[in-house]
């Protein structure tokens, strides 16, 4: 019982200085997104922690925007959430590339005036690259493009927004 009470104590008191050695990232971007015939634009965030210098992970979310007429209806996205492994190349100390692999799911809606409307959800593996560039030592910019491979469809995102790392 006290060996079990001991490496308790260890582990709580060793998980914040673990924490803090991480380098945790916080971004907001417009994201272009082509989804067959239709153009649509998204407000995205995203939140990253790094394990290590090169290795992390990251979650996003993001809320459609922009609509698109598509034929004689309409279509857009509702909303999006995606988790990914990041793997990270610093070129130098403001300037960093990256490359995320991970899963995402996304809901669309498409309506037609006198017809009615419907909602499908679009879920898959999804990857990409990006590159950060910070101004100052916590501020930056981030663009990236990332493939959605969907179970009927496929979608092609590019971001572009700014990152706060801390």
């Amino acid at each position: 019982m006290k060996i079990a009470l001991a490496s308790l104590a260890i582990a709580l008191t060793a998980a914040p200085a673990a924490f803090a050695q991480g380098d945790i990232e916080l971004s907001g971007a417009y994201s272009n997104v082509d989804i067959g015939s239709a153009d649509l634009g998204a407000i995205t965030g995203r939140g990253s922690y790094f394990f290590t210098r090169h290795l992390g992970v990251e979650g996003e979310a993001s809320i459609g925007v922009k609509d698109d007429d598509v034929g004689l209806g309409k279509v857009e996205l509702d909303h999006s959430i995606g988790a990914f492994g990041v793997v990270r190349a610093p070129i130098s100390e403001r300037f960093h590339m990256f490359g995320r692999v991970g899963y995402a799911t996304s809901e669309l809606s498409a309506s037609v005036p006198g017809v009615g409307s419907a909602s499908a959800d679009f879920d898959g593996v999804a990857y990409g690259v990006g590159a950060k560039f910070f101004v100052t030592e916590r501020f930056g910019i981030r663009s990236d493009f990332t493939k959605y491979d969907g179970d009927d469809n496929d979608a092609d995102v590019i971001s572009i927004g700014a990152v706060v790392r801390f």
